[in-house]
């Protein structure tokens, strides 16, 4: 998310690797040793043909953590190759087991040792024990059909995330889930991986999260790899201030770049590193026409570690008073629709069956309205307890942008789906009525039923 440069806070720690250094064949000097820690919880023996690349999945729970819970958020477990340091994982999903999926990388011709074990120093102080309920180590290249050399070279290329360091052992802004598209620009095959942390310590507010995203993570594209005719041609990454830059940095487990998370607004470099990193397995994505929120509606824990680091930071309140306060976002109705902003900006309405008020995703303030064109969600808080059967009607305005007041366009807007939150997170979606698109000029507003 954009910040303000005033409030961005640099936090690039171990600044040691300089362009000097051939990328491919270098020793990596931000290498990690692994820690002292106790005997392996579990192990696995993994024989490897050379040049292979494997994934690994822990079922894993942290008896007695919450990720609300302050002093008690996660147990942290290391992974270990031969005995070399290869990841931290934050059980983040407390005491209920679940399946964590991350990436090991390329592993040389021969017989392999992974173990994973609790690493007491980075685990929370109430939160200082483990189980692992199966351990498995996999190949991720089972794709098939058309695009399956695609998908295995995206696999192949992911990156490995260096933690930001003042969120080492402070269990705040957590990558829980990265995932990759697959973009193709003339001859070009493009190949983008993004993101999602828990929360940001900087940039946009947290009700501006919700009323201009529909969520309170923080989505981050991290790097895209360019191929023609078979050879990369071009590697590039988000760097602090949202500038895109070329990356000059190491690789590890073969030819997986390695970034450090490097301001509080999760920005990049490819020249710092820490003591701590991180390699989620990504998923692949297809985000033509869908959201890249609609990426964690697959994965609803997701939903839940967003809350519970709101709640425990003290951004979640029954009467919001503040931009960076909101209600549980279980209150929320969640409006996911299209439109091509020419000069305009839109927001939406949403009315519940016998009540006379107008509740607005926007709150009233210009600033909280969406100016980007594409398909794009917005939340509406509801009375506690709103049912979806209330839900009457959503209303999409249309407003001149803020930064141009002469006028503008909402081309082509449609609706495409109205979610909302359950209980356990996972997320449900009202049927609408279905209508055509609509151009709506600067002013203008367009109802959409839903379905009985």
């Amino acid at each position: 998310m954009r910040t303000d440069t005033r409030r961005l806070r640099l936090t690039i720690l171990l600044t040691a690797i300089l362009s000097s250094f051939n990328t491919t064949s270098a020793q990596n000097p931000c290498e990690p040793a692994a820690p002292k820690t106790p005997a392996p919880l579990a192990s696995e023996a993994v024989v490897s043909g050379g040049g292979e690349e494997f994934a690994l999945e822990i079922e894993a729970r942290s008896p007695g953590a919450s990720w609300a819970r302050a002093g008690a958020e996660a147990a942290a477990l290391v992974v270990t190759v031969d005995g070399a340091y290869n990841q931290h994982v934050l059980l983040w999903a407390g005491e209920g087991f679940y399946n964590y999926r991350l990436l090991l990388g390329r592993l040389p011709k021969g017989r392999h040792r992974v173990a994973v074990a609790l690493d007491e120093a980075r685990s929370a102080a109430g939160a200082r024990r483990a189980e692992v309920k199966s351990l498995r180590v996999v190949r991720p290249f089972v794709f098939v059909g058309a695009d399956a050399a695609e998908r295995n070279f995206a696999v192949a290329h992911a990156p490995v995330l260096y933690a930001r360091p003042n969120t080492i052992d402070h269990f705040t802004d957590i990558p829980l889930l990265m995932y990759y598209e697959i973009l193709h620009a003339g001859a070009d095959t493009v190949y983008r991986y993004t993101v999602v942390f828990t929360n940001e310590d900087g940039g946009t507010q947290t009700a501006a999260l919700f009323a201009r995203w529909g969520r309170g993570t923080d989505i981050e594209y991290v790097n895209e790899v360019r191929v023609r005719a078979g050879k990369v041609v071009a590697e590039t990454f988000q760097g602090v201030q949202h500038e895109t830059k070329n990356f000059k940095g190491q690789r590890t487990g073969g030819d997986h770049p390695l970034y450090a998370v490097a301001s509080d607004n999760n920005n990049f470099s490819d020249l710092a590193c820490s003591a701590v990193r991180f390699a989620p397995l990504p998923v692949y994505a297809q985000l033509e026409t869908a959201t890249r929120e609609s990426v964690m509606d697959l994965y609803p824990a997701t939903y839940r570690a967003m809350t519970e680091e709101l709640q425990r930071e003290g951004r979640i309140s029954d009467t919001p008073s503040d931009i960076n306060t909101v209600a549980d976002p279980r209150e929320y109705l969640y409006v996911e629709a299209a439109s091509e902003q020419d000069g305009a900006a839109v927001a939406f309405d949403v009315r519940l069956k016998g009540r006379g008020e107008v509740f607005k995703s926007d709150m009233g303030a210009p600033r909280l309205r969406i100016e980007r064109s594409g398909y794009f969600r917005t939340g509406v808080r509801l009375p506690k307890g709103f049912a979806p059967a209330d839900v009457e009607s959503v209303t999409a305005r249309c407003h001149s942008h803020p930064a141009d007041a002469s006028g503008g366009t909402c081309r082509r807007l449609k609706l495409v789906r109205v979610l909302l939150l359950k209980s356990d997170f996972t997320v449900q979606e009202i049927p609408s009525q279905k209508q055509p698109e609509a151009s709506l000029k600067a002013g203008e507003t367009k109802l959409f039923r839903l379905a009985p």
